[in-house]
């Protein structure tokens, strides 16, 4: 959670009221003593007005149930982070990480047990990620990651990092057969419209998907 209201705030009224008190002593040639007194409430009651503010912030760019960032503040925050990774000549990567079978698990294990296992996978995706990476619930069964691309070997890293967290979750669960798919795409090489790189992201997954029934066929 951010500070910005309880300094903006906080701020505001220090200076409005000392602007007020030196007002009245030019006029008056003397503060009235309530005047000074009402200084640390004043501030106390800013801060906490402003922690209000920052709680409703945080809450409204957060996904309920998971934790994570939501849709919301995806769609908010992406065209500044691709201004600046245009600003530093960088690259972005875009990850879609889809929970399979999802439909089956709730209907076989109840919703509760669903939400069980996107919580799961959500912190799961916090452990394995960079701070500086965007973790977000897209919708659904879906979550988002984005981050700085090196290089073709670090997202290499990252994806292995993530299947082998991942390979896990039935776990943490306890369930059979939990488990999830990633696709990836790069901004701006493949696109710069984030749809677009979704889309990218999701035919990708697909790909990946379809290798792996047919190496585990072959087997």
């Amino acid at each position: 959670m951010g500070y910005t209201g309880r300094i903006v705030t906080s701020i505001s009224v220090f200076f409005t009221h000392s602007l007020y008190i030196v007002y009245y002593y030019y006029r008056d040639g003397k503060v009235e003593a309530l005047d000074l007194y009402s200084f640390p409430f004043l501030i106390l009651f800013a801060y906490w007005a402003g922690k209000q503010y920052d709680k409703v912030k945080y809450l409204s760019d957060k996904d309920t149930l998971t934790g994570v960032y939501n849709r919301r503040f995806v769609l908010n925050s992406f065209e500044k982070i691709a201004s600046l990774a245009n600003r530093t000549n960088s690259k972005l990567f875009v990850l879609l990480i889809d929970c399979d079978n999802f439909k089956e698990i709730n209907d076989r294990h109840g919703h509760h047990k669903g939400d069980m296992v996107l919580t799961a996978i959500a912190e799961t995706l916090i452990r394995s990620t960079r701070k500086s990476d965007i973790v977000a619930r897209w919708g659904g069964d879906e979550f988002l990651i984005i981050g700085h691309h090196k290089d073709e070997t670090g997202l290499q890293t990252i994806l292995s990092r993530l299947h082998n967290e991942l390979e896990n979750l039935y776990e943490q669960v306890n369930i059979d057969n939990v488990s999830v798919s990633i696709g990836s795409a790069i901004f701006p090489d493949q696109s710069r419209d984030l749809d677009e790189l979704i889309r990218s992201a999701d035919v990708d997954m697909y790909e990946r998907k379809k290798s792996a029934i047919l190496s585990n066929l072959k087997r």
